[in-house]
């Protein structure tokens, strides 16, 4: 029986030399990203503290009402000419973006005097605020610049003099900050689209049901699960073969016995059989929780530049392609082995057993890069 191993071994090289190739060129082509404000916070994170406010319908807001809520926090005034519209605009734009999600959108006055909840009404449904999705909030202003300034680590501050046309009676921030029930856990500057983008990517995650958000590392260990069982069946083929179709081997010894003619009668075979149908329905459970998971929560974009970009866009790219081509092989391959073609089986076997093995280990190696390796380069070098 012809074995083409090789040939699945050139397939792999081929694809991950032309995938980093492509790769480097569209890094090095792509416009530098630009800056953005800090968006994870990490162990900066801190709680956001205790306070009661007045919603625009009347009713008391405390720091409870956000303890079991992911919320996105925005800074403005109603008089405020400038900023502040630009602001609720993103706002609005937010809230729909996110609609479906339970994300919060928190509004936050920084003129509470003169922002009455009757004033704040007549604003929020200027821009179309959902009363149960979007809340602006009045409460006393020397408490409200006081958690501004030291919870959420943002400036405001009255202008020391009369504005003109371009200035704003209120100096403020116009970062919008995430929270984590109850926690401060990131800042995102509002005039960077990229940074909006990203708000609301980390918004969406982080409100997603515990059962969704496991669903990463879920595939991570189905897929190495498959490459487990792809190694093992290949190693009781193995076996097989080294040992000869007509004996039985024990797996302990070198001592053989007759075995009942036909490949599926042995042990070992069947053994083979049985780790490929488990590969088979491993593979095929990743995909289904895999579908799940993105059509829940979206994709999640590398978020590190450099050499790491490159090789997690390479590894993808090249995982990505080869997990394509791999699933008509893999229909291919079990067909000839069921309708008893074994000689045909072995040839296309040799060829996708490489392939299926490579997406299957770069399917923990993508999981690793992309929720762990940033945090570990951040702790590594918390310069960069």
């Amino acid at each position: 029986m012809k074995r083409n191993y090789p040939i699945g071994l050139l397939a792999i090289v081929t694809i991950l030399v032309v995938s980093s190739a492509i790769c480097t060129l569209g890094v090095l082509r792509s416009p530098a990203r630009s800056p953005m404000a800090a968006e994870d916070l990490g162990d900066l994170s801190q709680p956001v503290g205790s306070f009661r406010m007045v919603e625009r319908s009347g009713r008391s807001v405390s720091a409870d009402d956000l303890s079991d809520r992911v919320a996105i926090a925005s800074f403005i005034f109603t008089r405020c000419a400038l900023s502040c519209p630009r602001i609720t605009g993103i706002m609005k734009d937010l809230q729909d973006r996110l609609a479906g999600s339970d994300v919060l959108l928190l509004s936050f006055t920084v003129d509470p005097e003169y922002d009455t909840p009757a004033v704040l009404k007549t604003y929020a449904d200027r821009f179309g605020a959902r009363p149960d999705r979007w809340w602006f909030l009045n409460g006393p202003k020397d408490e409200t610049y006081r958690m501004i300034r030291e919870r959420f680590q943002l400036g405001v501050m009255p202008a020391t003099a009369p504005p003109g046309p371009e200035d704003e009676a209120i100096i403020h921030s116009d970062r919008l900050a995430l929270l984590d029930h109850g926690r401060i856990v990131g800042i995102f500057d509002s005039t960077d689209p990229e940074a909006v983008d990203a708000i609301v990517r980390k918004a969406r995650r982080r409100s997603l049901p515990a059962w969704v958000a496991a669903l990463p590392s879920i595939n991570a260990g189905l897929n190495g699960l498959s490459a487990i069982l792809l190694f093992a069946g290949w190693v009781l083929i193995r076996r097989y073969r080294l040992a000869g179709p007509g004996v039985l081997m024990d797996l302990d010894s070198t001592e053989t016995s007759p075995v009942p003619a036909g490949p599926l009668a042995h042990p070992l075979v069947r053994g083979h059989v049985a780790c490929m149908i488990a590969a088979i329905a491993t593979s095929a459970l990743f995909l289904t929780c895999y579908l799940i998971y993105h059509a829940m929560a979206g994709s999640m974009p590398f978020e590190r530049g450099g050499p790491p970009r490159v090789a997690y866009l390479s590894i993808l790219l090249s995982h990505t392609m080869l997990a394509i081509a791999a699933v008509p092989m893999i229909l291919t391959t079990v067909a000839r082995a069921w309708t008893g073609r074994f000689d045909r089986h072995v040839s296309i076997a040799s060829i996708t057993l490489p392939i299926w093995f490579y997406v299957a280990v770069t399917g923990v190696v993508i999981y690793l890069m992309l929720y762990h390796l940033p945090a570990l380069l951040t702790t590594v070098s918390p310069g960069m």
